[in-house]
């Protein structure tokens, strides 16, 4: 960036060269004066006095101060061109030469190379000759940039191939993948296994050979209560008209009562609270011939064990607020959440807990969430999942930096890979969230279509938000208007040379030649979309766009751990047992069988 300023001139340098000037001006005067008279006929100019001068100027003093008519005279106009020239048109101001109408341009090699870590493991992957260091530690200071990461591209873009199989490979933190054909358990979990990392499978697809969670196992005090509520509800939530404000506010009320209590009566009674026991709660919410509901005696019998709690709070609340078809209205939309529990495989995932998820942030983890592509309807249990992630990783990370934990000295780092976010449902508190992550040594990196995806879910100032928050923007490709508009602007603008020729070919021709400075966008929103195939572009905070191409997961060191196929050596099988009985079978295959001949017994 060159930039210069030019400020109005001040007068009194001129008046000093001006004065040399007179005085040098007088003091050749004199010199020539002193000259032999030439011939006016054979020298008209004087030119032979001229080179006597020339010849004898070292003879006379430099000090002279016999002044002469014409000397006084030669002085005068000596100091009258310094004057002029110092009165010659000026504009002051600041000038940026080159760079008049914007100063963008692509961002060099050696730049890039600047951010990446010494230690090529430890860096993230965005294409094929451009990274970052993942730990800020390891970096000076003006190169810690935060490693939150957008990932805009289309269907068959290389978003997993070139972005999120890479960054896997590189195995240098723990990590949680969002999958909408749960394909990457099998191609990467060998190579997590062989290194030592504990795998967790959460599979919201086909509900079976899953790990579970139970939200419930992470509830550490009653504001848990309301953390649920809300996740749950904000889930499940059809839209964002205001109308349905009142809906939602009362939704929340009957959700806080009914998980509040079975946090508060499963601590007295020593049994597992799970959320499938709230759809057996609604069931028995409503009176029935005019007697109590079932519901309101065991919340009674809880005011008596435990006066004053929480829960019975909300659900006093709830009845002085609502009656009647209002409250009966609240009753069915609740129970149209919670009815998803009806289904035996849906109950057995959220019965019971062994994801362990207070470990991911000490001990080497990689978490696969299967998610639907088009289906919907359990999106509530990813986002309830993701909201519970940060609530404990987070309780996690505090405890070592603040050194509640002796056993820890430093949280290990978590990348969640958010491959197709959008089909998690909606985040509770992700914008606030994903503005802290960062000093707790977590990272998201959030996989995205286009920006209405993100628009859709969280509101235009909510994404706003999220996109600052993120350090790195990775472009892989995009047919949407105001996503292209947007990378287009984020480019910047650039000056440019224009040659201008006009000719005229009439009788008396002629032509001008016309050169000017214009300014475009680096990339336009047409030169944005029209990148080729196999090409990404790299925006990082503080730094000009980088061009290159999308990385070529052949080419990682690792590759060759990675599985392509059922067939593949390197394809990971798993067994996870969502029941006592589950396991039980497992061991008794006839598989598992021995054989044992009375000649063996006899051996015993």
């Amino acid at each position: 960036m060159s930039i210069t300023k030019v400020e109005r001139r001040k007068f009194w340098p001129y008046a000093l060269i001006g004065v040399i000037v007179a005085y040098a001006c007088h003091w050749f005067f004199r010199v020539y004066e002193h000259s032999p008279v030439a011939d006016s006929i054979t020298d008209p100019f004087g030119l032979t006095r001229l080179d006597w001068v020339s010849q004898n100027w070292s003879s006379f003093p430099w000090i002279n101060l016999d002044f002469s008519e014409n000397s006084m005279m030669a002085g005068f106009f000596g100091f009258l061109a310094v004057t002029l020239f110092y009165m010659r048109k000026q504009t002051p101001g600041v000038y940026r030469y080159g760079e008049e109408h914007g100063s963008a341009r692509y961002a060099t090699q050696e730049e890039i190379d600047s951010l990446k870590d010494e230690i090529e493991d430890n860096n993230m992957l965005f294409s094929q000759r451009s990274g970052m260091g993942l730990f800020n530690k390891r970096l000076p200071f003006d190169r810690q940039i935060n490693k939150n990461v957008l990932v805009i591209g289309g269907t068959g873009d290389w978003k997993t191939r070139s972005f999120v199989k890479p960054n896997a490979l590189q195995r240098n933190s723990s990590y949680i993948f969002t999958d909408t054909k749960g394909l990457l358990v099998h191609e990467l979990g060998k190579s997590f296994e062989d290194d030592e990392y504990q795998i967790k499978v959460f599979d919201v697809i086909t509900f079976m050979n899953s790990n579970r969670f139970n939200v419930f196992r992470y509830m550490r005090s009653e504001l848990d209560i309301d953390r649920v509520a809300e996740a749950i509800v904000t889930a499940t939530k059809k839209s964002d008209h205001s109308g349905e404000d009142f809906w939602i506010q009362a939704q929340t009320l009957l959700m806080r009562a009914l998980i509040g209590y079975l946090y508060f009566d499963s601590s007295l009674s020593g049994y597992v609270a799970s959320l499938p026991m709230m759809a057996d709660l609604v069931r028995n919410l409503k009176e029935k011939d005019g007697a109590e509901s079932v519901v309101t005696i065991l919340f009674q019998e809880l005011e008596n064990e435990l006066p004053g709690n929480y829960a019975c709070k909300q659900w006093a609340l709830f009845n002085e607020l609502f009656n009647g078809e209002t409250r009966n209205s609240v009753y069915a939309l609740v129970a149209a959440i919670v009815s998803v529990f009806d289904h035996d495989d849906v109950r057995r995932l959220v019965e019971d807990d062994d994801m362990e998820i207070g470990t991911w942030n000490i001990k080497k983890t990689a978490v696969f969430i299967n998610i639907p592509e088009v289906n919907p309807a359990y999106q509530f249990l990813t986002s309830l999942l993701f909201s519970t992630i940060f609530e404990v990783t987070f309780k996690t990370a505090d405890d070592i930096l603040l050194g509640r934990r002796s056993d820890v000295s430093y949280p290990l780092h978590l990348q969640i890979e958010g491959d197709e976010i959008a089909q998690v449902g909606k985040i509770p508190n992700l914008p606030p969230v994903i503005s802290v992550i960062r000093s707790r040594e977590i990272s998201l990196k959030l996989m995205i279509q286009s920006l209405s995806q993100l628009q859709e879910l969280y509101g235009e100032k909510n994404t706003k938000t999220i996109l600052n928050n993120c350090g790195t923007v990775v472009y892989l490709g995009s047919n949407d208007s105001d996503t292209l508009k947007w990378l287009s602007e984020r480019s910047g603008r650039m000056t440019i040379n224009d040659r201008n020729v006009s000719e005229n070919r009439g009788r008396n021709g002629s032509s001008t030649l016309q050169n000017a400075k214009l300014g475009r966008e680096l990339l336009t929103p047409h030169e944005v979309a029209t990148i080729a195939p196999d090409e990404a572009l790299v925006f990082i905070a503080k730094h000009n766009v980088f061009r290159d191409k999308k990385f070529d997961l052949l080419k990682h060191q690792r590759a060759g751990e990675l599985a392509d196929s059922p067939q593949d050596k390197n394809w990971y099988r798993y067994v996870r047992h969502m029941s006592d009985i589950d396991e039980f079978l497992e061991g008794v295959k006839p598989s598992r069988n021995l054989i044992i001949t009375e000649e063996d017994i006899s051996k015993i």
